[in-house]
């Protein structure tokens, strides 16, 4: 009996020796360790997103802003791993269970703060807040969204956030980002995300077995992005978004004594808020595959041909390299010949005019006269200094800069020389020549303002250089020429821009109708996606100008008839806005001045009836 109690102390005494060494093992050696699981599963640290800087017009109104936001999150180690949990969750935050273990496979750290949806309305905060205790780890949080408060208007200016792409969080630029956060993906929104971003805050808080909130033990507050005030005019900004209702096409309005943008309008649009924590895979799909293109910034990403828009181009040329005079006739019969026939837009012609009625009346003969005289390279010298064939500078991605053709651009990109047969079709605008829409605003603006050529900019923080970016020496007495000329296109009898008169403010412009195929062929008899193209080039008032407008209508027709009112609606609105009680309503302005009637005969060459 002694042996065996003897044996029995001894066995417990070498089990309690095992606790000591195990709990010594534990509590010593592996303490440190413990001591950090145990905290990482008692505390938990959420990010605080900065809210970002406010976007405002020229005029201080609030384009984005911060609004109130509900956000639903769930930590990565509380993820339901079983697929009827999964699809349980799912079906209360209103995710697929196929999205919800994307999210979790993305995620590497077990202690991070997966967001599953932001943005979410109170009725689902309810619900959601009814069942938190069964997923353990589900939080809903209070955070500031992004708001576009216009909706569509300016969404090209504005752009959109989105989560960083692979590819960002691996610069150094987003070292700091992490990959749920919300970043500038588009438009100014990604141009200046490091000043609206700001810098984001922490929070540390100690949590239960379940994952709910018990309280908290630190913060560290978010910084606040900068704000960023755009020289946006959104009274302007709305008419031309309104103009372009229905429509495909840009209006882009600037400033012609300092390059800040008054406008920038294309369509069709989208609503960035649609963005806003995060766009739906359907809402996604519908915008990539409409095939009208909403994403597309029109006025600074696809290039077309100017059409008579450009003939000022032309005309100053050709008085620059002594060509012509204002009173050179030329007789137009409806077509001449230089190797084949050339036709005017202008059935049986516009008889005897000098070069201020031809560009009032837009007479294509007169400008192929000119066209048979002057070297392509003199037309390409002009293009070039009034801003043709180059980007703006214009403070957003993917700018077309376009083509001005010479006999040097021709030999680099087709390996053939220049024939002075394509001088005639450059001379009215067609053939090689490709602009956009801000090009041609920043060309007649450069035109009117006697030659000095801007950097275009959107951004208004009161330190922009406002000197030009180079000036072209135009002999200003051939500028009033033509301005004069502009003049009459609106006011004149015969002129093609009848319908941009205004009684508020004079109007100069030049329309302009590109051709999209060649061949003889009446207009109606062609499928909508075969049409010309409209234009549409504005400046006023006459003296001084202080807005200079360029409208697009991609397949639109004529020119005088489609895109002058819309410029017309454009500068009145920019001079006489509306008052604050109707703002937003809407203004009806009756269509005054001549327009061309009747059928117009296309070929290869010849515009249409602008």
């Amino acid at each position: 009996m002694d042996k065996r109690i003897t044996a029995a102390f001894y066995i417990v005494l070498s089990v309690f020796c095992i606790f000591v060494l195990r709990l010594w093992h534990l509590q010593v050696i592996k303490g440190d360790e413990y001591r950090k699981i145990d905290e990482r599963n008692r505390l938990r640290v959420i990010d605080i997103p900065a809210p970002r800087g406010v976007i405002y017009d020229r005029n201080d109104n609030p384009l984005v802003k911060n609004v109130l936001s509900y956000d639903v999150s769930i930590v990565s180690e509380n993820m339901p791993k079983d697929d009827d949990t999964i699809s349980e969750l799912g079906r209360l935050v209103s995710l697929s269970p196929e999205h919800i273990k994307r999210l979790a496979r993305a995620s590497l750290n077990p202690y991070e703060i997966i967001k599953l949806r932001q943005n979410v309305s109170f009725e689902e905060v309810a619900r959601i807040e009814a069942r938190k205790i069964d997923f353990p780890g589900l939080q809903v949080e209070v955070t500031s969204a992004r708001g576009y408060l216009y909706g569509q208007a300016a969404s090209h200016v504005l752009g959109y956030l989105g989560n960083p792409t692979p590819k960002q969080l691996a610069s150094p630029e987003f070292s700091n980002i992490s990959q749920q956060a919300f970043i500038g993906q588009f438009g100014i929104e990604k141009s200046y995300d490091s000043i609206l971003r700001g810098i984001d805050g922490k929070k540390i808080v100690e949590v239960d077995a379940l994952g709910n909130m018990i309280k908290f033990i630190r913060i560290q507050k978010p910084s606040r992005g900068n704000d960023i005030k755009l020289s946006i005019d959104i009274n302007a900004q709305m008419e031309a978004e309104k103009s372009l209702e229905n429509k495909t096409g840009a209006v882009v309005a600037i400033k012609p004594d300092t390059g800040e943008i008054l406008a920038m309008a294309s369509a069709p649009s989208f609503d960035p808020n649609l963005f806003v924590g995060g766009i739906g895979r359907d809402d996604w799909k519908e915008l990539m595959n409409d095939p009208r293109k909403p994403l597309m910034n029109r006025a600074i990403q696809n290039q077309y041909p100017p059409g008579s828009t450009f003939k000022p181009v032309t005309a100053l040329a050709a008085l620059e390299d002594g060509i012509v005079t204002e009173n050179t006739p030329a007789f137009c019969s409806g077509g001449t010949f230089f190797s084949r026939l050339f036709r005017c837009w202008k059935q049986g012609g516009h008889g005897s005019v000098s070069l201020h009625r031809a560009l009032v009346e837009s007479c294509d003969v007169y400008f192929y006269e000119i066209g048979k005289r002057i070297n392509i390279d003199t037309i390409a010298q002009y293009a070039s200094a009034l801003g043709l064939g180059r980007p703006t500078g214009v403070e957003l991605e993917s700018e077309a800069s376009g083509i001005v053709p010479s006999t040097k651009w021709k030999l680099k990109m087709r390996k053939e020389k220049w024939y002075q047969g394509e001088t005639l079709s450059v001379a009215i605008g067609q053939g090689y020549l490709a602009v956009t829409p801000i090009q041609m605003a920043r060309m007649i603006a450069t035109v009117v303002n006697g030659g000095k050529l801007y950097k275009l900019h959107l951004v208004n923080n009161g330190n922009n250089d406002m000197k030009p970016e180079s000036v072209a020496e135009l002999n200003p007495e051939y500028v009033e020429m033509v301005k004069k000329a502009l003049i009459g296109v609106v006011y004149e009898g015969g002129g093609t821009g009848g319908a941009a008169r205004s009684n508020i403010v004079s109007i100069g412009g030049k329309t302009g109708t590109a051709q999209v195929v060649g061949g003889v062929v009446k207009e109606k008899d062609l499928p909508d996606k075969y049409k010309d193209h409209a234009w549409f080039v504005a400046f006023a008032p006459q003296n001084n100008p202080e807005i200079a407008v360029s409208v697009f209508v991609e397949h639109g027709g004529h020119g005088g008839s489609v895109s002058a009112p819309i410029a017309r609606k454009v500068i009145e609105t920019y001079f006489n806005p509306p008052k604050p009680e109707i703002e937003g309503g809407k203004q009806e302005n009756g269509e005054i001045g001549d327009q061309n009637q009747g059928e117009h005969i296309q070929d290869n060459q010849g515009n249409a009836g602008d």
